[in-house]
């Protein structure tokens, strides 16, 4: 998770408030504030093609980026989270697995008999979004979170290497990397979706 404070980079292209509405569920324990994303239409059984690739080996790679940005504030996210999942049949152990990797750290591994569970874990997810201490608190403070998923999206040669990378270097690449989607043309891929939340906010003690 990234924390935009002290960072030089913001955000000069249209505002995320702007992008489609999807009502998502926020919690928070004493620790950390966490977003509820069911992303099914990023990989469907319904479509041939990518069960087909899916089934003949081949990893499907999914990528969330995931920021939370105060309402009325600067257009620089409070904090950013990148959620990458592979998706992936075993023919050895003839399951599915999928491979999650938060903020290039170390991945994790889950396997399931049948593929439609392997899709539903790849595509419903609970995000941390930032350590409550970040948010100030009362209806008077209200956050919202924008989402960018994607399918099988092309890597560049300098994100290719992202992944290695550790402390604030890592951070500000990741930053970088997410301003580009308002100001740069967007990376392609199979397929993608882009939503914000609704307006929320973390009650009073």
């Amino acid at each position: 998770m990234l924390a935009a404070a002290g960072l030089s980079l913001t955000l000069v292209a249209a505002s995320p408030e702007t992008l489609p509405r999807r009502k998502l569920s926020v919690s928070y324990n004493a620790q950390v504030v966490k977003v509820g994303l069911v992303l099914s239409e990023l990989l469907r059984e319904s479509d041939r093609q990518a069960m087909k690739s899916l089934d003949s080996g081949w990893a499907t790679r999914l990528v969330y980026d995931v920021a939370v940005f105060e309402k009325n504030g600067t257009r620089a996210p409070l904090a950013v989270t990148r959620i990458e999942l592979k998706v992936q049949w075993d023919p050895w152990n003839r399951d599915y697995m999928v491979q999650t990797q938060v903020d290039g750290g170390k991945p994790t591994l889950r396997r399931f008999a049948l593929r439609a569970d392997a899709i539903a874990a790849a595509t419903a997810l609970r995000v941390s979004l930032a350590p409550l201490a970040m948010f100030k608190r009362g209806e008077n403070h209200a956050y919202f979170a924008s989402v960018f998923a994607q399918r099988n999206p092309i890597q560049t040669k300098a994100g290719a290497g992202a992944d290695g990378a550790r402390g604030q270097d890592r951070d500000l690449e990741v930053f970088s990397r997410w301003v580009g989607m308002f100001v740069r043309s967007r990376p392609k891929a199979e397929k993608t979706a882009e939503f914000r939340s609704q307006f929320f906010y973390v009650p009073e003690d």
